[in-house]
């Protein structure tokens, strides 16, 4: 039985140790959703005047209200295919956390933009017309931990 007991205190203590030699490389920062688009051939003007009209003021609104920290737009200059993306989006949030309950603190910013649920369906479905979703994905930033003299060496 004291065999059993002390097995398992060791196996708790490796596990726990285990997060903590991870984070020691690198600090954890703001978490990122990453939105990869392909702008349906002609569509480019509509795509564009509905970022300015729609996109943009929504996004400044969660910026205001401190559900995103920062947003930023960005074009490829280059394909890899005829279905590669062309434009893309980045929405940063403190954490992870911080996406916790997300659509319960939006919905109320983008009623008030478009005025009725009816009207902000209609905006989301013309969005699809104009653009097509290539991937969607989240990223966390990393600062790298400076060496010192008990880092492990490659």
């Amino acid at each position: 039985m004291r065999r059993m007991s002390l097995f398992l205190l060791t196996s708790l203590l490796i596990a726990g140790a285990s997060s903590l030699i991870a984070q020691e490389n690198f600090t954890q920062g703001p978490v990122s959703r990453v939105i990869l688009l392909r702008i349906t051939p002609g569509k480019t003007t509509d795509f564009w005047a509905d970022v300015r009209q729609n996109t943009k003021p929504v996004f400044e609104d969660y910026k205001k209200a401190g559900i995103i920290m920062n947003y930023t737009f960005f074009t490829k200059s280059t394909t890899e295919n005829a279905d590669d993306w062309n434009v893309g989006y980045i929405l940063t949030y403190q954490n992870y956390a911080a996406m916790d309950g997300l659509a319960d603190r939006t919905d109320p910013i983008t009623l008030k933009h478009y005025g009725t649920r009816e009207a902000r369906t209609a905006a989301a479905n013309r969005r699809t017309e104009n653009a097509k979703l290539v991937s969607s994905f989240l990223i966390r930033d990393v600062d790298p931990r400076p060496m010192t003299a008990t880092s492990p060496r490659p």
